[in-house]
């Protein structure tokens, strides 16, 4: 995503992952509805404090365990993906933000 735009992904998003009977691989199950942002643009955003949900590889986050970022007041809202072999985004949970007027 280009720094500052954003897009709803309607698809699941994330863990949990589940069979596919079809094709036989893990799937992602979690959340429908997630925003999809660059990974740059979640000022404000705070690593989770729970430092095996931070978990990556060589050079970021890789967000397989679920989000891993809360804001300032410590809720739960969004997961990085920052890591070297992956799309680097960010995913707001659709439960955890509102959409201003």
């Amino acid at each position: 995503m280009p720094p500052g735009t954003f897009a709803v992904d309607p698809d699941p998003s994330g863990p949990p992952y589940v069979l596919d009977r079809s094709s036989r691989l893990l799937v992602e199950s979690g959340p429908r509805g997630t925003i999809v942002l660059n990974a740059c643009d979640g000022l404000g955003l705070e690593e989770h404090p729970d430092t095996a949900m931070r978990r990556g590889y060589c050079c970021g986050m890789d967000g397989e365990w679920g989000p891993n970022l809360v804001c300032a007041c410590g809720t739960v809202i969004a997961t990085v993906y920052s890591d070297c072999y992956q799309v680097q985004e960010l995913r707001l949970q659709p439960h955890a933000v509102e959409r201003c007027p």
